[in-house]
C-alpha cells in the first residue's frame, strides 16, 4: 500500500490531534503538568507541524474556494464575537456593581443607615438567634473598616 501526501497529512493530523487532546485530559484530570502530559502536549505540537508542513498545498487548495473563503470569515466574526463576549463578561467580573431596580428600594441602605454607621466608633457584633444555622450570616460579618467602604464619603 502506498501513501500519497494528501493520506499522509490526514494520517498525522489525527495524530496530532489524538495526542494534543490525550495531553489536555491527562492534564486537566491529574491538575497539574507531569512529564508524561509535556511529552504528550509537545509531541502533538510536533506532529501537528509535520501534518501542517506535508499538508500544506492542500490547505492553500482548499482555502482558495470561494466556500471556503465565506466559511472563513464567518469562523472569523464567531471567534471576534465571542472574544467580544469574553472580555465584557471578565469586565462584568472584575467591577461587580448592583442596582437596587425595586420600586420601595427595598436592598438600598437609607440616609439614617449610613449616618449611624458612619459615627460608629468600635466593631459591632450582631448576635442572630435561628432555629437552624445560616451559613451565608457568618460571611457577612464585616469590620466597621469594610462597612465605611461600602458607604459613600460623607
Amino acid at each position: 500500500m502506498k501513501l500519497d501526501r494528501k493520506e499522509l497529512a490526514r494520517f498525522l493530523w489525527m495524530i496530532a490531534a489524538a495526542l494534543l487532546v490525550a495531553g489536555y485530559l491527562r492534564y486537566t484530570i491529574q491538575g497539574e503538568l507531569l512529564r508524561f502530559s509535556k511529552i504528550l502536549l509537545i509531541g502533538g505540537g510536533v506532529v501537528f507541524v509535520a501534518a501542517l508542513m506535508v499538508g500544506f498545498p492542500y490547505i492553500v487548495q482548499y482555502f482558495s474556494k470561494r466556500s471556503s473563503k465565506l466559511g472563513t470569515n464567518t469562523a472569523i466574526l464567531t471567534v471576534a464575537v465571542l472574544a467580544i463576549l469574553v472580555f465584557l463578561n471578565f469586565v462584568g467580573f472584575r467591577h461587580h456593581k448592583r442596582f437596587d431596580l425595586t420600586t420601595e428600594k427595598l436592598y438600598t441602605l437609607s440616609d439614617q443607615t449610613k449616618k449611624i454607621v458612619g459615627g460608629l466608633r468600635n466593631d459591632v457584633t450582631i448576635v442572630h438567634f435561628a432555629k437552624q444555622p445560616e451559613p451565608a450570616l457568618d460571611e457577612r460579618q464585616r469590620s466597621r473598616e469594610e462597612l465605611k467602604k461600602l458607604l459613600p464619603d460623607q
